[in-house]
């Protein structure tokens, strides 16, 4: 009975060692997710609407974030950051990953991702994801997420609420105005 006890025990203790390290890595986590490409970002809490705090990210130069974010902002890209996670990916695999048909554009939305300092060379022909942007680019992506979910769906323009202006045709001869011939 003894020895089940002692087990029990021991196995609490590394329970609660593994709850510990798991609540330290996430803070970490948090702190680092905190950060973009070295600076600091000022994250705005429920306190610091009071405080009139919550748009001093505002209050900085926003001109390299907006290159971030337009780099970002590409299916293309995206899928080419998506391949190389995991290391370095050679050219052909990141156009395949892609779905890019010439290498013009495989290196158009490279050099925007390597710009940025997103992605890096690895080599002649091989790109990877620069391993310290990882958090802040998941930071990134799932507050993009969370916008989509949260914005209105889209609404095609009521009929009258769109002004175009089109010579009336018949519907018995719109083929024909169409190819621009008569009967």
């Amino acid at each position: 009975m003894a020895r089940k006890r002692e087990g029990r025990e021991g196995r609490e203790a590394v329970d609660g060692d593994l709850v510990r390290a798991m609540a330290e890595l996430t803070a970490r986590m948090d702190r680092l997710e905190g950060q973009m490409f070295g600076a600091a970002v000022a994250v705005a809490t429920d306190d610091d609407a009071t405080d009139g705090k919550a748009n001093a990210i505002f209050a900085v130069s926003l001109e390299n974030a907006v290159r971030v974010l337009a780099a970002l902002s590409s299916t293309p890209r995206l899928a080419l950051y998506r391949a190389a996670l995991n290391g370095p990916v050679a050219s052909a695999a990141l156009m395949a990953a892609a779905g890019l048909n010439t290498t013009g554009q495989l290196y158009h939305h490279l050099r925007e991702l390597v710009g940025v300092g997103l992605m890096a060379q690895e080599g002649r022909d091989r790109y990877a994801a620069v391993p310290e942007r990882i958090p802040a680019v998941r930071a990134i992506l799932r507050a993009a997420l969370n916008l989509a979910q949260i914005a209105p769906p889209a609404v095609p323009p009521s009929p009258s609420s769109v002004s175009v202006k089109a010579k009336h045709v018949p519907l018995s001869s719109a083929p024909e105005a169409a190819t621009g011939s008569s009967a």
